[in-house]
């Protein structure tokens, strides 16, 4: 009876333990919007989970995707002679941002993966934070906050791990009110999102009437996507797009995935004219 007794206690104190760490652990991650919104003047500096296929050195990072090319940033693009002679050695993360506020606003943002920080600079250093709290801060400045700085916010929240963009990006692509470069940059970051309706909502924002660039945006980005996904696509688009100028972006996309199964539906579609 004594030891019925003990075990039920035990268990009585472990799910007492485990909801006090699940507090704890959530009011952390809903600290870290509000202590960089408290700083009215400074720089503040934070560090958060890179997402699944993000490494880097410091200010060079790239992003893969299912064992794909994706996207690079900085140097690594195998131009210069060094990279053709020394391996870089590339850090799964964290996402590190630099964040400079002045009068209670956001002014700038500054990206970097992996590497270390520097001591001494003089700014707030928040250590590291959840990332869905970081991602979910940094869209909410893409939906509102000026070109640069929403488009920064835009690259930072798609390195961020367990963050799900895919809604708030399209919201951003079809929001009128915002600059053209933001609903592009949010268009072509929807590329990189790993989902089975993305190729579908590129799809859409391709064929719905309004701003032309922001639809070449989609289009090209399409082309980006797995080639079982885009080339379907861009071929249906080809084909049936009303805008004369937008069936050409498509059949350009196609010839830019280099692949056999898009040439040979080329070809056949040159010869039939």
């Amino acid at each position: 009876m004594n030891h019925q007794r003990s075990l039920t206690t035990s268990w009585a104190l472990a799910v007492s333990l485990l909801a006090s760490i699940g507090g704890s652990t959530t009011a952390q991650a809903q600290s870290a919007a509000s202590r960089i919104d408290a700083v009215t003047n400074g720089t503040v500096r934070l560090s958060y989970a890179a997402g699944q296929g993000v490494c880097g050195n410091g200010p060079n990072w790239s992003r893969t995707r299912d064992g794909r090319s994706g996207t690079f940033y900085g140097s690594w693009n195998g131009s210069s002679e060094s990279l053709r002679e020394i391996e870089t050695t590339c850090e799964r993360g964290p996402v590190r941002v630099v964040i400079v506020r002045e009068q209670g606003d956001t002014k700038a943002i500054r990206i970097y993966v992996g590497g270390r920080w520097k001591s001494d600079t003089g700014y707030t250093d928040l250590g590291t934070v959840s990332a869905v709290d970081a991602g979910g801060w940094l869209l909410r400045l893409a939906e509102r906050g000026p070109v640069k700085v929403a488009r920064s916010a835009l690259q930072a929240a798609i390195l961020t791990d367990s963050v799900q963009a895919s809604q708030i990006l399209l919201r951003i692509a079809r929001d009128d009110s915002r600059p053209q470069d933001v609903r592009n940059a949010a268009v072509n970051w929807l590329g990189e999102v790993v989902g089975e309706r993305v190729s579908a909502t590129l799809d859409s924002i391709a064929y719905e009437p309004g701003d032309r660039e922001i639809r070449r945006t989609a289009i090209h980005t399409l082309g980006r996507r797995p080639k079982e996904e885009a080339i379907p696509a861009l071929q249906k688009m080809a084909e049936t797009l009303p805008d004369r100028e937008l069936r050409r972006t498509a059949v350009m996309a196609l010839a830019q995935t280099r692949d056999s199964q898009a040439i040979a539906w080329l070809e056949k579609r040159l010869q039939s004219r």
